[in-house]
């Protein structure tokens, strides 16, 4: 009961989604794992929408055009989303001796200027989630992905069963497989597919038939969200899913990092949407919560969706009670957003940008645009003509 990438059906089940988008790293991230990269002859073809990619002075990008026959490559900032550009403003073109692939590791503290992480949790329709799903694309069944694929489960079902436990970081599991309703869907034939357990036995082959499929940081989220949730009929919630890290990842990873690379984060878990740690230059935790949701799933959304005031708007009319930010301790920040149902999507500098939509003319718009109405008989004065957006019908104003 969901709608893959690849059919895009819809069913009162839950949608899905697997492919391969940017791993959420941060520039500094493993850096001997960059050095050894430096190593490795880049082909142009290694090279599509979406990868992630070091260039400069050890500056983090994404490429968002790829002409891979020639050799160029045009290169977005994960944070602001504007192609890299020259100091006369001119767009760089990049070719793959300028550019590195970005390590997929995840970086230790010692390489940030805070431990602190953003979490983003998106709620959306069943068309804005197709949307994002058939953007995110095609299944990665080959390689460790951050993350592997997404599951888009409807708010009505977004609980857990009478005898599930509480949420806890470090336990293998705390929901009952027989009962509870999320990991039934997560776990069923048409959620978390046979390619991925593979997939990520062939990642941890010393852990291999130890792996459990969790509902982790949603469940978190969810617990902190309140029952209100289930209210939103015709909404869903955007879930991240992820791999254990391969033993190569765990050995490249900071020393302080990798027991929870090689211990906790060693099942398939489901998150929220997008998670990452603070970067430097990042003047806040609102600033990283926009790059991560960009480099996780490839979406931007229009600034408005980021205000409280608009958030909390959004709920009154939904009718429904549920927090704008949550807190797993002092040092992860969740935000909960929910995207009206009438925003306009469409590609943008290699995301899938979510707008206002746009609105209808004014008076004095159309006051300016009457040349379009120049062969056809004058009008008496202070008439002017415009021009229906639904059928095209003119009429006089």
């Amino acid at each position: 009961p969901f709608a893959r990438a690849h059919g895009c059906a819809l069913s009162s089940g839950f949608l899905a989604a697997a492919g391969f988008l940017v791993p959420c790293t941060t520039r500094a991230a493993g850096m001997a794992v960059a050095k050894r990269a430096r190593t490795k002859l880049l082909r142009p073809e290694d090279l599509t929408v979406g990868t992630p990619v070091i260039y400069g002075d050890d500056k983090r990008g994404i490429v968002c055009d790829a002409f891979a026959a020639l050799d160029q490559f045009w290169v977005r900032d994960p944070e602001t989303s504007e192609l890299v550009r020259s100091g006369e403003g001119e767009i760089v073109t990049f070719g793959v001796a300028d550019l590195l692939l970005a390590p997929s590791v995840v970086p230790g503290p010692r390489q940030q200027t805070s431990s602190q992480s953003a979490r983003v949790l998106v709620l959306g329709t069943a068309q804005q989630m197709l949307r994002i799903i058939q953007h995110f694309g095609a299944p990665d069944l080959s390689e460790r992905r951050e993350p592997q694929m997404f599951l888009a489960v409807p708010c009505s079902n977004c609980l857990c069963g009478p005898k599930c436990g509480r949420f806890d970081a470090s336990s293998a599991q705390t929901c009952q497989p027989e009962t509870c309703p999320l990991l039934q869907l997560a776990g069923s034939g048409d959620g978390v597919e046979q390619g991925m357990w593979e997939l990520a036995q062939s990642l941890r082959p010393d852990f291999a038939d130890q792996i459990n499929l969790r509902v982790y940081h949603l469940k978190q989220a969810l617990e902190q969200l309140g029952p209100d949730i289930l209210k939103l009929d015709g909404y869903y919630c955007l879930s991240s899913v992820t791999l254990p890290y391969g033993i190569h990842d765990i050995e490249a990873a900071a020393p302080e990092d990798q027991r929870e690379l090689e211990d906790v984060r060693c099942h398939i878990d489901i998150g929220v949407t997008a998670e990452g740690r603070a970067i430097d230059g990042e003047s806040s935790l609102d600033r990283t919560a926009r790059r991560v949701l960009g480099e996780a799933c490839g979406i931007s959304l229009a600034e408005p969706l980021w205000e409280e005031d608009v958030q909390f708007k959004l709920r009154k009319l939904l009718g429904v009670d549920l927090p704008l930010k949550y807190w797993d301790g002092p040092e992860a920040k969740g935000y909960v957003l929910i995207l009206p149902s009438d925003l306009e999507a469409a590609p943008q500098n290699g995301l899938l940008a979510f707008k206002e939509p746009k609105a209808g003319k004014t008076q004095s718009d159309w006051q300016q645009e009457q040349d379009q109405f120049q062969n056809l008989p004058k009008l008496p004065e202070d008439w002017i003509r415009i021009k229906s957006r639904s059928n095209g019908q003119r009429y006089y104003w």
